[in-house]
């Protein structure tokens, strides 16, 4: 069995890590660690673990990160794990860091998308020499390189949903002057558990909300792997809404297509190109916010208009799950040479 460290395991995605883990077959917990909630037994914090999980949480300590373990999983804010890397880098612990700490590949990317957070205010990064033996944990697309990776950067919610909506089509150099609009909407869990008045109940409840309108941090992610892969600059105006349900991202993606084409010919790309992965489905109808709850799957379809010349993407994932700590199991089965959908294969919940 590997044992896994779990840092900032009180939170909504160190939960959702948590329970992963505790179904998996070849892993188990090492220790929880958080500033919140330390000392206390975990489920006290989360009464529905009872039975399940009676580990208590460790308060964060130097020397006690990266110990008695085989990877520690980052669950925490950005510039958390950088501060540890060095030591763990330097120990030969492997790790996984859910922030924008390390998805990208050297300090100006970084740099680019810290100016765009509203919580970082100092962009230069505290750990840069470890960036070039980072990979960016978008397993469907960089599995071979999560694989060999010391460190993996988990990718950004939103990114995720639309990074594996829109790849075929910028792999294939398909989209016109590599332009895309981008409407999104995700459940408020997305933010954390911490209270603030834009997600207060009566506010929230019944309503959409649109944030951070062509500002949101996970467009420079998005923008740098879809240009990538088209070889050519790409720019993605996107426009996230906060919905009044709890999880799930859907993303409708408009893009103007650089030649004409079918939309069955299309779909049916979609599907050569994930031949393989089992977490995306190529779908013949459009996803829905449900269709995907609960798992680790990433549904995709799109539908074209009359004359062919304009494509829209529709994906729909957990943002907890696929947009988060999905992905990140499924990058840590890759990192440690295991079945991709270990701990993973189980069905969304509906209704």
């Amino acid at each position: 069995m590997y044992r896994a460290q779990l840092v900032g395991a009180t939170g909504y995605g160190g939960l959702g890590m948590l329970e992963l883990l505790l179904q998996h077959p070849q892993f188990e917990v090492a220790a929880l660690v958080a500033r919140d909630d330390a000392g206390r037994r975990i489920d006290e914090v989360y009464p529905h673990l009872a039975g399940r999980c009676t580990l208590t949480v460790e308060a964060p300590d130097a020397t006690s990160i990266g110990s008695g373990c085989d990877v520690v999983i980052f669950a925490t804010p950005d510039r958390v794990a950088m501060g540890y890397a060095p030591a763990l880098a330097d120990a030969g612990i492997r790790f996984l860091d859910y922030s924008g700490d390390f998805r990208f590949p050297t300090p100006a990317a970084y740099a680019e998308y810290a100016s765009a957070h509203p919580s970082i205010a100092d962009s230069t990064h505290g750990a840069a020499t470890l960036l070039e033996r980072a990979a960016y944990g978008v397993p469907e697309l960089f599995g071979g390189r999560v694989a060999a990776a010391p460190i993996v950067g988990n990718p950004g919610c939103f990114a995720a949903g639309m990074i594996l909506g829109l790849a075929p089509l910028f792999a294939d150099r398909l989209v016109a002057d590599g332009e895309v609009i981008v409407d999104a909407l995700t459940g408020s869990s997305g933010a954390g558990k911490k209270a603030n008045a834009l997600h207060h109940f009566p506010h929230l409840s019944n309503n959409v909300v649109p944030y951070r309108v062509f500002s949101h941090q996970h467009v420079t992610e998005t923008e740098q792997t879809l240009a990538a892969l088209a070889g050519a600059p790409t720019r993605v105006h996107f426009v996230p809404h906060l919905l009044g349900t709890t999880r799930g991202i859907l993303c409708t993606m408009h893009v103007r297509l650089a030649r004409t084409a079918g939309r069955e010919a299309l779909l049916e790309r979609y599907r050569e190109f994930y031949a393989g992965q089992p977490f995306v489905r190529v779908l013949p109808q459009v996803p829905t916010l449900k269709g995907t709850a609960g798992s680790n799957y990433c549904d995709i379809s799109l539908v074209l208009s009359p004359d062919g010349s304009r494509a829209v993407v529709i994906s729909s994932i957990d943002n907890l799950l696929k947009g988060q700590s999905g992905t990140a199991m499924q990058n840590i089965n890759l990192m440690f040479g295991l079945d991709p959908r270990a701990g993973l294969d189980r069905p969304p919940l509906y209704p």
